[in-house]
């Protein structure tokens, strides 16, 4: 008995010891977990590709976390100027990313760093090739990726502006963001024979798309550091921004760093080398002038014929970048030269016969496209860039008229002509569905046509060019943020805005992990891929009430519109139409 006793205590005693084991073992795993989860949210973050040199974050809004002006690649300055973007140099120590990296040199407008007193005037700095990065404060990893490409007439814009911020977006779509700035104007898109010298990327004229796959291949290489999934990047940009993204679709050499695209009011396009060289050309005879080398544009083309191709690249490498910066060519930039390396596809002509990389895709454009191109870029609006930018943020619409924002004189004809400059960008846009879904799925359509800003916006803009990315990215500025969006945001309409983003934000959050936007019994009205057979609904409506819709529009709704206008305002729009390559025809496809 006493032996059983004795066996039965050392049990006992044996069980005891092994709980007390597994007690330590477990606490250590726990202490471990979260000393892995602490150290999944540090501030300090190391950069692989440059050998572990780390960066240290700041805690930003809505709990998020976010680095700033990192560098991606050298300052393209002095021999760099207008070749491809080189590694940038590591650092020892940790690198402050608290503030953003300069912006690129510009002229002063409503993008980059607004300012009234810059407004025109050359600003930025060549050394701004910076990406900035937010994702929420957790341990998630493995997050999707939603690198950001600005917009801004492929002339001006940053990665920094106010309504990029990432914060938001991170944290409410749990998704690592990803903000870049990249080479504009004449220092982003400059093809000319003088500059090759045997490098197809050097030599190919398309820098500010270079700039952009670097970045994506920093995303790459270092994003999981972040806690991102360099496997699922989805590129996205608004207006020159989109045009860019296609720009990258239509690379090879992006094939492997883009999985998804989202593309907000742009085109596909390209430019053939040879309207690059005439434009380019242009530019320098310009400078030619403006150095002293020639009185006149004549006399500066034959200057510039009698010189050797290293005098030219000494000559344009030497100049101010603020130089380059005047004498870029306006309302538009020729870019995405066919150069036969970096675009070997020539836009929209070969997009429709398959030439680009196959990717899921969201397509939108606003429901008043052409508010801002027939008020901005064909005399509609009445005050200056300045006047209209303390309109915006600093006036009490109550106070306002719409004479006051568009021309009296021409008041009457801005409808006709704005609305015909909207289907004309709906119709290009649902053409490239129509030939797309002929070589692929996964093709979403929508159109945003919120537009209820207080009076006299919202009859001067309705839902105008831009407006849907407040809604994209949850950012509505507030008084200590001026921003021209700021004109849309009243006390009446903000529970209807907030609404309206959440949903946005929900559709390409799971497109973003996806390819389809659509995901089983969250609330929301199904997004149905693009179909060509007429009967099938055709696009998300993103408005109040999201809903879909059937409507196709036509080369018949486009010339409607025009023949109601007079002969000066038909061709102020077909103007317009054609600076933008805007494609006037009825896409010819079979319905599936």
């Amino acid at each position: 008995m006493n032996a059983f006793t004795n066996m039965q205590q050392q049990i006992h005693h044996l069980l005891s010891r092994i709980k007390q084991t597994l007690l330590v073992i477990g606490l250590l795993a726990v202490c471990n977990q979260v000393a892995s989860a602490a150290d999944s949210q540090s501030l300090i973050r190391a950069i692989p590709s440059l050998g572990g040199a780390q960066v240290q974050g700041i805690a930003d809004t809505n709990n998020t976390q976010s680095w700033r002006g990192i560098p991606f690649a050298q300052a393209p300055t002095g021999d760099l100027r207008w070749r491809a973007p080189r590694n940038p140099v590591a650092w020892s120590g940790v690198r402050d990313a608290s503030q953003f990296g300069s912006i690129c040199p510009q002229p002063g407008s409503f993008f980059g760093e607004p300012d009234p007193t810059t407004f025109d005037l050359p600003i930025g700095s060549e050394d701004c090739l910076y990406l900035n990065v937010w994702r929420p404060k957790s341990s998630a990893d493995n997050l999707p990726v939603l690198f950001w490409i600005h917009g801004g007439s492929n002339r001006m814009g940053a990665g920094s502006e106010v309504l990029y911020h990432g914060g938001n977006f991170a944290q409410k779509a749990n998704v690592v963001v990803v903000s870049i700035n990249y080479r504009v104007g004449s220092l982003g898109w400059f093809y000319n024979s003088a500059l090759a010298e045997g490098d197809p990327k050097d030599d190919s004229g398309n820098f500010a798309t270079l700039d952009l796959i670097k970045g994506l291949e920093w995303v790459r290489d270092n994003i999981r550091q972040f806690g991102g999934n360099p496997d699922s990047v989805t590129i996205a940009g608004q207006s020159a921004g989109c045009i860019n993204a296609w720009g990258l679709l239509q690379s090879p050499l992006a094939d492997a760093l883009v999985d998804r695209m989202l593309c907000m009011s742009g085109l596909p396009n390209a430019y053939p080398k040879a309207l690059g060289q005439v434009q380019s050309n242009d530019v320098i005879d310009d400078l030619l002038v403006e150095n002293g080398y020639a009185v006149d544009k004549l006399s500066a083309a034959q200057f510039r014929l009698n010189q050797s191709d290293a005098w030219l690249r000494n000559f344009l490498r030497g100049l101010p970048a603020q130089a380059i910066v005047r004498h870029t060519p306006s309302p538009v930039v020729m870019g995405h030269f066919t150069d036969g390396h970096v675009i070997p596809w020539a836009g929209y002509a070969d997009l429709i016969v398959g030439g680009y990389h196959k990717v899921p895709m969201i397509l939108g454009t606003t429901g008043d496209e052409g508010t801002l191109f027939a008020g901005a870029l064909a005399g509609y609006l009445k005050p200056s860039l300045a006047e209209l930018w303390d309109m915006a943020n600093y006036q009490n619409p109550e106070n306002l008229a719409v004479t006051d924002i568009i021309e009296p004189d021409l008041y009457p004809s801005y409808y006709p002509v704005h609305r015909t400059l909207s289907l004309a960008v709906d119709l290009t846009i649902d053409n490239i569905c129509r030939y797309l879904r002929l070589m692929q799925g996964n093709i979403y359509r929508y159109n945003f046509d919120w537009d209820d800003a207080p009076e006299p916006w919202k009859e001067s803009f309705g839902a105008i060019h831009g407006m849907d990315l407040p809604f994209l990215f949850g950012n509505f500025p507030g008084p200590d943020q001026p921003d021209f969006m700021r004109y849309m945001i009243s006390g009446q309409n903000q529970s209807q805005r907030e609404a309206l983003s959440a949903k946005f934000i929900q559709y390409v959050s799971q497109f973003m992990r996806t390819g389809n936007p659509n995901k089983w019994f969250d609330g929301l009205p199904e997004w149905y891929d693009w179909s060509n057979f007429w009967i099938y609904q055709k696009r998300l409506i993103l408005d109040n009430n999201v809903h879909t819709n059937s409507h196709d529009f036509w080369l018949s709704d486009v010339n409607g519109a025009l023949n109601q206008l007079g002969p000066i305002d038909r061709q102020r729009a077909e103007e317009l139409m054609s600076n933008f390559q805007v494609q006037l025809e009825d896409a010819d496809v079979t319905y599936q």
